[in-house]
């Protein structure tokens, strides 16, 4: 955090003014030593075992703290993305996602062998918070948002330091490419929900997840409020379909940017 923004909580109050956020942003945090789950008295354990988009997604809006282990989650899939477990060879020879998500085995395969996942061994549990409450330092924080705050986010992590920014899709197991690649690569890492995160973790039609490494998010916050001052701002106004927006653009442009004829 800068020296503005002293607490997550102060950062999650700004972001939630500049975006207008639906949902909680959600701090992740994976833990070498399981015990550390017990010294919380606030961590709530799942009752049964859940996916990690269900336990996102109760996290963004029951603005509850969970944590867990691969134990609590439903499948080695979710464990796997998390650097918790090993995946069998059902899933790695491609035999699983070819049951439904792809006609050849071999690129069912091919597609295991590219999803991102946090590397195993090191990590033994995971904690998962809105970061309005300050529960922790997180590695990473998870935002869901629309297209259109979205594409403000974007505007904001390149105004300072600009590069062609790229995302990725595997299709099912989206997961994968907002936590493992952001953890792994520790860059913005965007993604549309999958269908499993729909089904499970009630990911709505109109949102997209981003994950921000912890270390991105002052400079994030803080060209937000730039582009804001800019007049940039969510809600994005509409200008009209049938009026000439040369005005505008001049404006803001100078009348060289956009002479009628």
């Amino acid at each position: 955090m800068s020296a503005q923004e002293k607490t997550w909580s102060d950062w999650t109050r700004k972001m939630e003014h500049f975006l207008r956020l639906k949902t909680f942003p959600v701090g992740l945090k994976l833990l070498e030593d399981p015990e550390t789950l017990k010294s919380s008295p606030w961590v709530r354990r799942p009752q049964e075992k859940l996916s990690l988009c269900q336990l996102i997604t109760i996290v963004r809006t029951f603005d509850w703290t969970v944590g867990g282990t691969a134990e609590d989650l439903v499948t080695p899939g979710c464990a796997s993305i998390l650097g918790l477990a090993e995946l069998p060879e059902f899933v790695t020879d491609g035999s699983m996602r070819n049951i439904v998500w792809l006609e050849k085995k071999e690129d069912a395969a091919v597609c295991e062998s590219v999803i991102q996942r946090i590397p195993y061994g090191k990590y033994k549990a995971f904690l998962l918070a809105p970061t309005a409450y300050d529960p922790f330092d997180p590695d990473m924080v998870l935002i869901y948002a629309n297209p259109g705050q979205m594409s403000l986010l974007i505007n904001a992590i390149q105004y300072d330091r600009y590069e062609r920014l790229v995302f990725y899709s595997v299709g099912e197991t989206s997961c994968s490419d907002v936590i493992g690649r952001c953890f792994v690569d520790r860059v913005p890492a965007l993604s549309i929900p999958c269908y499993g995160e729909r089904r499970f973790g009630h990911a709505a039609d109109d949102e997209l997840a981003i994950g921000l490494p912890a270390e991105e998010c002052s400079r994030i916050l803080s060209n937000l409020e730039k582009l804001y001052k800019k007049g940039i701002r969510y809600p994005i106004s509409q200008y009209g379909t049938q009026v000439s927006p040369f005005k505008a653009l001049a404006a803001v442009y100078g009348p060289e940017i956009a002479k009628p004829e």
